[in-house]
């Protein structure tokens, strides 16, 4: 009878034993965690970086078929130069219509980008210059604000 009580008590974890469990698991996850929490973040800026070059192409391509910066920033993707919103740009430039080759932007479902950041297809576009960026007012991981990328 006493030989079977000991082996029910050595299949059993110590206090200790679960203790420096327990200890290695939070020591891990102290380290894990915070890695794993700034990798969202990092895709979200990867994303932003790589819709802004989009966009960006799509308007400088705009720009060198009218010599015309887009009037709106939808212009880029429009199918026709007759569907383009304006006669002229925020420069006062004319859009050339029949020099127009686009759509410059093509989406699977025929809209622009979204910032990540914000999540939606807001972007700061200036007209007169062609220059576009993200309308988010939060700031980076290196320290610059979304809006000056």
């Amino acid at each position: 009878m006493t030989k079977g009580r000991r082996r029910y008590w050595r299949k059993g974890f110590t206090l200790i034993e679960v203790l420096i469990v327990i200890m290695v698991i939070s020591i891990l996850s102290l380290i894990v965690i915070p890695r794993l929490m700034g990798a969202g973040r990092k895709a979200k800026e990867a994303s932003l970086r790589a819709n802004l070059k989009q966009l960006r192409d799509s308007i400088e391509q705009f720009e060198a078929n009218t010599a015309a910066w887009p009037p709106a920033l939808s212009d880029v993707m429009a199918a026709s130069g007759a569907s383009i919103s304006a006669d002229s740009d925020g420069r006062g430039m004319s859009v050339d219509r029949s020099a127009y080759t686009g759509p410059y932007l093509i989406t699977g479902n025929n809209t622009l980008p979204k910032d990540p950041i914000t999540k939606t297809a807001d972007w700061n576009y200036d007209n007169s210059t062609g220059e576009i960026h993200s309308s988010s007012t939060l700031t980076a991981m290196n320290g610059d604000a979304y809006s000056t990328w």
